[in-house]
């Protein structure tokens, strides 16, 4: 588990993740601290909406001393309700949807919250090649968003009961890869084969860049390549010294 911790209002700030996404951890301790500057964050009643996610605060005490805990929505089981202290979930989102807007130069993101609901044709849950369509909300806590099967040849015909109204944090539990593109506007449809993106297109059917699979792929390898020159390096620097 890694820790990130801040010094806020002179209160220990420590936030818990099980990879080090110190860039994404640092934006939401950074956050907080900004907004203490108006408003008492170490109040029980505080909450912090913050890309898709939401954050608390914990008061705890170890050994005398006090500090506090950021927490999260658990959204991988019942987000409405219970809280987290491992915002690992919360972290990879947020990264995933500023990746995907960075690489679609997307000017102005359309906020979208784990709490907000999608409209689901059932049959695409299970599917290999689904769709995700935004259109206008057409209420409060409405993201606008539609999951749908690829190629439907009953599109636009399905019965009522055939559709379900699923909550977004929801797509963790199916289809993870889909909450990168929350934050895309209106007009936007985003293609995937089982969990992999394989086409993104803005409102006038634009195709837009995003990372793929093999961008990933080549990104970790040079991570690791370059780790392990840095470990080589290190173990020479070691010898040398002992000579």
């Amino acid at each position: 588990m890694y820790i990130f911790e801040a010094e806020i209002n002179n209160k220990k700030v420590k936030l818990y993740s099980n990879y080090p996404l110190k860039n994404a951890a640092t934006a939401v301790l950074r956050t907080l601290k900004m907004v203490s500057e108006k408003t008492n964050i170490f109040s029980p009643t505080f909450a912090l909406n913050y890309g898709w996610a939401r954050f608390y605060l914990s008061k705890r005490t170890e050994k005398s001393n006090s500090f506090y805990v950021v927490q999260t929505a658990d959204y991988r089981n019942d987000p409405m309700s219970l809280r987290t202290d491992n915002c690992s979930d919360a972290l990879v989102v947020q990264n995933m949807q500023v990746d995907t807007n960075v690489k679609a130069k997307v000017q102005k993101p359309e906020p979208t919250l784990y709490s907000d609901t999608l409209l689901v044709l059932k049959e695409a849950i299970n599917a290999e090649d689904v769709y995700l369509n935004r259109t206008e909300p057409t209420r409060n806590g409405d993201s606008g968003w539609y999951f749908g099967l690829l190629n439907d040849e009953r599109e636009g015909e399905h019965e009522h009961d055939e559709l379900v109204t699923l909550k977004t944090s929801d797509l963790i539990k199916f289809r993870p890869e889909a909450l990168r593109v929350l934050q895309m506007p209106v007009g936007t449809l985003a293609v995937f084969h089982e969990n992999t993106m394989t086409a993104l297109v803005d409102k006038d059917d634009n195709p837009l860049e995003f990372t793929t699979e093999e961008d990933r792929r080549r990104y970790i390898e040079e991570k690791r390549a370059a780790q392990t020159d840095e470990n080589n390096n290190s173990d020479n620097s070691e010898e040398k010294s002992e000579e």
